[in-house]
Parts: C-alpha cells; structure tokens; sequence
C-alpha cells in the first residue's frame, strides 16, 4: 500500500514521512505535477522502470485526465 493521495498533485515525489519510497520513483523528478501523474498513470512500470508499484496502468488518456482532475478535487 502506498502512501494517502490526498493532495497528490502538486505534492513532492516523496513528501509522506514514513513511506519508502524506490529510487525509481524518486527518479521521475520533484513534484506530482499534471503531466508527472499522467506518464506515471498511463504505464507506471514504463514510467518509473524498477517500481515496485503492482498497478499496470490506465490506457485511456480520458480516464487519466478524471482520475487526476478527482484527486486535484481531494486536496490535502
């Protein structure tokens, strides 16, 4: 299980205390921006080669782009 992501977007890479985040992860920059959640959402394993993350990702940009606008609506 990952960290919360409420308030993801916008948030630093690995911003939550206590998560371990993979260097693979940490390589994708500093902050989720729009664009870092899109890559990351579409193929997380092509995205961040090395994570450990088990989610295959969404093929539908349009499906990216709601999951992103719900989780910039969760705030932090």
């Amino acid at each position: 299980t990952g960290p919360s992501l409420n308030g993801v977007v916008g948030r630093g890479i690995d911003a939550v205390e206590g998560f371990n985040y993979s260097g693979a992860l940490l390589a994708l920059g500093d902050t989720w921006t729009v664009e870092a959640l899109n890559t990351f959402l579409e193929s997380p394993r092509n995205a961040a080669p090395g994570t450990r993350m088990s989610f295959a990702g969404l093929r539908n940009l349009e499906d990216r782009l709601n999951l992103i606008k719900y989780l910039e609506s969760q705030g932090g």
